[in-house]
């Protein structure tokens, strides 16, 4: 079987018959499971393996297990959460309210949950758990516009998390909507806190509309400028450029291989979907030219420092150049929902696109990045004047 991309071969001590093979694959299948849910001990699974053989699994198995949403508390990630996202936030009276909500409402709820654990079902509970608990109002649930709002950095942290980590959890904010308590004094204006204060829950990730996507670059540093356009002309995320090398372009592709986070460099992906090949169009082309062009090294998205592309700067450059544009805040990552709501705009094959973006089939292209954007038909020769006819034409060979 293979462990952490190496081949690994050793005798079951058993004799070769069909009921022994039986047996010894049932074991095997077992041992992939543990495997992908992160309780597989090489050591355990085999003791009187070579201590050559166990020597590197305690730390690689270490590192695999930090990443599983089975493993890692709410509680534990929201005190990292505060040091590397939270403190770049660009509005200082909204950092206030969100570390309220947090502290007061949300660490005690979710604290000592897994994020595996969190689901719209565990969500409906927090929700009536919201209460006054204090005063006159004492046990009386919460408006339905104050819930909402304590529900808005909830999500950022659901969200962030899901990115760094590139997890594919069902979405426990699903059935927030019909969750919300409903007050009398929220009820006779129901639609609007329905469109206005739910909408800024999920508005952050909202697909941008060509010229909004133009303004970004406008006003954006000139550095991070082509790693924006890389990001939207492809679907990638920012460990997986970060990951990027010249020797990741061959023969008119751009082979997905390797990804970076936190510093720390992987083979693979999250997923065998996540290993792909990107057909390199002429805007890509151009794209790729000026990283290149700036590069000494041999990668090709960083940092100014030279270092690997860290979401934290790029968020940074990100925010500014949104101010200086007069847009209403997104998060970096709604450059992959536009990627995808971009290419089934001109339309794009779906399961073409499903391949591009690293998923093993088209529900999630659908229901997490396709949602129906209001205008977004009207951009349709823009987008493709921008992507160019060589991104919507079938390709011509395979990538080797």
């Amino acid at each position: 079987f293979r462990y952490f991309d190496e081949r690994v071969e050793i005798s079951t001590g058993l004799v070769d018959t069909p009921e022994n093979r039986r047996k010894a694959m049932a074991w095997l299948i077992r041992q992939r499971e543990r495997m992908e849910d992160g309780t597989f001990r090489f050591s355990e699974a085999f003791p009187g393996a070579s201590e050559e053989k166990k020597a590197p699994s305690p730390r690689l198995e270490g590192s695999i297990n930090l990443s599983k949403p089975n493993h890692i508390l709410f509680g534990d990630y929201v005190s990292r959460w505060y040091r590397e996202v939270w403190e770049h936030h660009p509005s200082a009276s909204k950092k206030v309210d969100e570390k309220s909500a947090i502290d007061y409402w949300i660490t005690p709820f979710f604290g000592n949950k897994t994020f595996f654990e969190i689901n719209s079902v565990v969500m409906g509970d927090f929700i009536r758990s919201l209460k006054h608990r204090e005063g006159n109002k004492a046990g009386q649930p919460l408006s339905r516009k104050r819930v909402a709002n304590i529900l808005l950095p909830l999500r950022s942290i659901w969200r962030d998390a899901c990115d760094e980590y590139r997890w594919e959890l069902p979405d426990p904010f699903k059935n927030v909507p019909k969750q919300l308590p409903r007050n009398e004094t929220v009820d006779e204006c129901l639609d609007e806190v329905t469109d206005g204060e739910m909408r800024r829950i999920e508005g952050t990730r909202d697909t941008l509309r060509f010229e909004e996507f133009m303004a970004y670059l406008g006003n954006m540093d000139p550095w991070y400028r082509p790693v924006a356009e890389l990001w939207m002309l492809t679907g990638m995320i920012p460990s997986e450029m970060a990951g990027l090398t010249r020797f990741h372009i061959k023969d008119g592709y751009l082979f997905v291989r390797r990804s970076v986070s936190r510093g720390v460099e992987k083979a693979g992906g999250k997923t065998t979907y996540r290993r792909r090949e990107i057909r390199i169009t002429a805007t890509i082309q151009r794209v790729l030219d000026e990283l290149t062009a700036r590069t000494d090294g041999k990668r090709l998205v960083t940092l100014k420092s030279g270092k690997p592309l860290t979401p934290t700067e790029f968020y940074d450059a990100w925010v500014k150049a949104e101010k200086k544009a007069g847009l209403r805040h997104r998060r970096p990552y709604c450059l992959r929902h536009s990627f995808a709501a971009w290419a089934l705009a001109i339309e794009v094959d779906p399961n073409r696109l499903v391949r591009m973006m690293g998923h093993g089939s088209k529900q999630m292209v659908y229901e997490v990045y396709g949602n129906y954007v209001e205008g977004l038909e009207m951009d349709k020769e823009k987008i493709l004047g921008y992507f160019g006819q060589d991104f919507v034409t079938a390709e011509t060979k395979k990538a080797a």
